[in-house]
């Protein structure tokens, strides 16, 4: 009776940490497909200001951190 709790008791603990661990892995993608939109949004909104002539592909290119060829390609 005693080894059937504890082994109750271990397999609930493996549960709980394999469960905490799925959730900080999924966590950690949700944070990265935040942080990828958030990054096509700003290049999408720099895209509409080039188009609308506001602003130059140099300059949203150094905005954003990105050589202008590649910038480009988003236009």
């Amino acid at each position: 009776m005693v080894q059937t709790k504890k082994f109750e008791q271990t397999f609930i603990n493996d549960y709980l940490a394999w469960n905490l661990h799925e959730t900080d892995v999924e966590r950690r993608g949700r944070e990265e497909g935040l942080k990828e939109g958030r990054k096509d949004g700003r290049v999408a909104m720099c895209a509409e200001l080039i188009q609308s002539g506001l602003l130059s592909v140099k300059d949203a290119a150094l905005k954003l951190g990105m050589p202008e060829e590649e910038l480009k390609k988003h236009l």
